[in-house]
């Protein structure tokens, strides 16, 4: 069992090669030292593939973490590979979940490697079991079918060649080859969502349905499927950049978001809205004719027959990103200033608490559909529907900014003028400061 496998990952691993790249391919490669990117550098070693070799080391777990590393360096020197190891500060990525931190600063430090080596592709380790574990999380978060796909092969950034093996199929390929390896404690923890799949739900499943695993690994073609079938609806209702108002009108309501999902998505605008905004534009048809609604600089207007997408080159939007670092260091724009403090300023006019905030922020211009969660409040409301209830005149709402977090939650609204009761904006229930808070987000405006 263990050499067939063997013969068969190598054999794949040849022909994935020949298939997307072309001999003289050079790849960066992630290795953290465990038996899957272990055995994908072991791999590339017997092929002959050129690659250079990278390591993060997090420094979370001490001297283990420092024998990964060794254990990396040395088989990399050892197979003939050029090895760059990389030591991260785990306090950088304090408030906020240690694994997104470190899975950002692993895959930039990868970017910016492959741009200064000229690298075709950046290799990385991930496995069938992966492969189940994103596609559950997706389906956990309510994402439609279109997402199922999960993890491609080769997606033109990413290069996975193990996608097709699982965990049991690379354990067995290691002992075949004698490849040694090291294993992270930190892994059977389940703190983490992915950690929690892997221990304990997946082995609970086993047991109660069997076969669950390929049934999860089939969905990526029923997405394929669905994502088929959206562009050829979307084909039929649409003309270059116009949706034909008749034909769209005929759709089932259920179709219509996914219909004007792939227009914003062949826009280039793909995941640069939220789901908010998508059901607010499935009213488009019921406007008057000349009305508008904006995504980013994306306006799509009624018009008497259709509704019209087009760039807004006029449009003056905002985006700015502030990392922790810009902030702890003050930032300022038109007029308002962000600073990350550990003691509050009580002249601040809004308030936040740090730790709960999804950094890097992004202060930007609000967009239709926006919405957010009041300080006090348990729904959600439109940023739209919050400047008229603010009475903030009609000229000045679009000057209106938004405070986001890298995972789109807004946590603050910044009024262009101070509201009747002379507020200068206001905060999401998910951002308040409590005793308990260390680190505070202070806003001010001159």
């Amino acid at each position: 069992m263990a050499k067939s496998i063997s013969k068969k990952i190598q054999k794949h691993l040849s022909q994935s090669l020949a298939d997307y790249f072309d001999p003289d391919a050079f790849f960066i490669l992630g290795v953290s030292g465990g038996p899957d990117s272990m055995a994908l550098l072991y791999l590339f070693h017997l092929l002959e593939q050129e690659a250079l070799v990278v390591h993060v080391n997090y420094g979370k777990r001490g001297k283990q973490a420092d024998k990964d590393q060794e254990l990396v360096e040395q088989l990399a020197f050892q197979w003939g590979f050029e090895c760059c190891s990389i030591r991260l500060n785990p306090k950088e990525a304090e408030g906020e979940n240690f694994q997104n931190w470190a899975r950002r600063q692993r895959y930039q430090f990868f970017r910016d490697l492959k741009s200064d080596s000229g690298a075709e592709a950046i290799v990385t380790a991930h496995h069938q079991d992966d492969q189940v574990e994103t596609i559950l999380q997706k389906l956990f978060r309510g994402s439609g079918p279109a997402a199922w796909q999960g993890m491609r092969e080769w997606d033109g950034k990413l290069f996975r060649p193990l996608l097709k093996f699982d965990k049991e199929d690379i354990l067995a390929f290691c002992e075949a080859e004698a490849i040694p390896y090291r294993t992270d404690e930190s892994n059977k923890s389940s703190d983490y969502a992915r950690n929690f799949i892997r221990n304990e739900f997946a082995q609970q499943i086993d047991n109660l349905l069997p076969g669950w695993k390929q049934n999860i690994l089939n969905l990526p073609e029923q997405g394929k499927l669905f994502e088929a079938s959206i562009t050829e609806i979307t084909e039929q209702v649409t003309n270059n950049n116009s949706i034909n108002l008749k034909k769209y009108a005929q759709l089932p309501q259920i179709l219509k978001p996914a219909v004007l999902k792939t227009m914003l998505d062949q826009f280039g605008l793909e995941g640069a809205y939220s789901k908010g905004q998508l059901e607010a534009l499935t009213e488009l048809e019921f406007l008057q004719p000349g009305k508008s609604m904006k995504v980013g600089d994306l306006v799509l207007t009624r018009e008497r027959n259709g509704i019209h997408l087009q760039q807004d080159e006029s449009i003056d939007e905002i985006s700015q990103k502030i990392s922790k670092k810009i902030a702890q260091e003050g930032y300022s724009l038109n007029g308002v200033t962000l600073k990350r403090t550990k003691k509050p300023s009580g002249k601040s006019a809004l308030k936040l608490d740090a730790s709960k905030l999804s950094w890097p922020l992004t202060l930007r211009s609000w967009s239709d559909g926006d919405a957010l969660q009041p300080l006090g409040m348990a729904g959600h409301q439109k940023v739209s529907d919050h400047l008229t209830n603010r009475k903030i005149p009609s000229h000045f709402k679009e000057k209106a900014l938004v405070l986001c977090g890298s995972d789109s939650t807004i946590y603050a609204i910044l009024y262009p003028v101070p509201a009747t009761n002379n507020e200068q904006g206001a905060i999401s229930e998910l951002a308040k400061c409590e005793s308990t808070s260390t680190t505070f987000l202070t806003i001010n405006f001159s």
